[in-house]
């Protein structure tokens, strides 16, 4: 939103009127998975909301949801006026390149009225940081039941799902599809003519990338049994849950939410981050044998479930 008053704004006597609920989505998160996240609690938020894209000048509210961490030293700083006041900060994942040292981020996120992380493992991170935990909870990530529908698995495809960055570890999926060469793979996302092995990927026969629209997105996971996640730091990912839901069977790398959402050898594989490309590859394998209803455990992870629980912290 801009600085300008809107007529909607104002009440009689030109008081600004208070909004519910405003969502702070700085330069980081505009037009990425957190600003997406926000829209979704808002989609089913009843009270009135909106979205401040400003470090400054922030409107009257009853409470304050930062869609990131980072955004918050700044804005107490430059808005005295909402300390006191209701703050929910969404926790991805750690980072180094904050600007403040971590017992300042720790001493700004004690200021909140919740931390909500993205996962159980990064909770705990921060409470042995000096969070108190009375602070911090998590709330697992999600994605629409419906538009990410089961389907049977039947010798199909592995995939991947995830906009190109080095910490997505690219080497390490290169590095699979050629050495699984009897196998099919997907690569859904974007960015990923940066990489710069990417014309040698491309070049693989058992190797196809794919650019498409979100809404196109259950399309392709459908042509997957095996979902891969290969980071070595994630808050989720959430095509983890999306995939899942589809019935694909995850073998994912042991950050973010995977081992909240999988059960070693029930209905997907965990991998150390530091595992060899032999034993990611034979788990791979282990994945087409797993007979379980995968898509059972992570239904209740729809988005309007994530909002009620949200606002339950309001």
């Amino acid at each position: 939103m801009t600085n300008k008053l809107l007529p909607s704004q104002l009440s009689p006597g030109n008081k600004i009127e208070e909004y519910d609920l405003v969502f702070i989505v700085l330069d980081l998160a505009k037009g990425w998975i957190l600003e997406a996240i926000c829209r979704e609690i808002a989609a089913f938020f009843p009270g009135k909301y909106c979205f401040h894209y400003s470090k400054s000048a922030l409107p009257p509210a009853k409470a304050y949801f930062f869609a990131h961490y980072s955004f918050l030293p700044i804005c107490l700083q430059l808005n005295p006026s909402i300390w006191g006041s209701k703050i929910l900060v969404w926790h991805t994942h750690p980072r180094n390149d904050m600007g403040i040292s971590n017992d300042e981020l720790i001493y700004v996120l004690n200021r909140a009225t919740k931390v909500i992380c993205a996962c159980s493992q990064f909770a705990r991170l921060l409470v042995s940081q000096g969070l108190k935990s009375q602070k911090v909870t998590y709330i697992l990530g999600a994605a629409d039941p419906q538009l990410f529908q089961p389907h049977e698995r039947s010798n199909g495809a592995v995939g991947f799902c995830t906009a190109f960055y080095y910490r997505k570890e690219p080497e390490r999926i290169l590095n699979i599809i050629k050495r699984m060469r009897s196998r099919q793979f997907i690569l859904l996302g974007k960015g990923w003519k940066n990489y710069d092995r990417f014309t040698e990927m491309q070049a693989l026969p058992n190797f196809s990338y794919i650019e498409a629209p979100y809404t196109e997105y259950p399309q392709h996971y459908a042509k997957m049994d095996v979902f891969v996640s290969t980071a070595k730091l994630e808050g989720g990912p959430i095509p983890l849950i999306e995939s899942m839901m589809c019935n694909i069977v995850p073998v994912a790398s042991n950050t973010g939410f995977a081992p909240d959402l999988i059960v070693h050898g029930e209905n997907g594989f965990i991998f150390d981050v530091d595992s060899s490309i032999e034993v990611i590859c034979d788990l791979i394998e282990q994945a087409f044998q797993v007979p379980a209803n995968v898509r059972k455990t992570v239904e209740n992870l729809s988005w309007e479930n994530f909002s009620r629980s949200v606002q339950e912290l309001l």
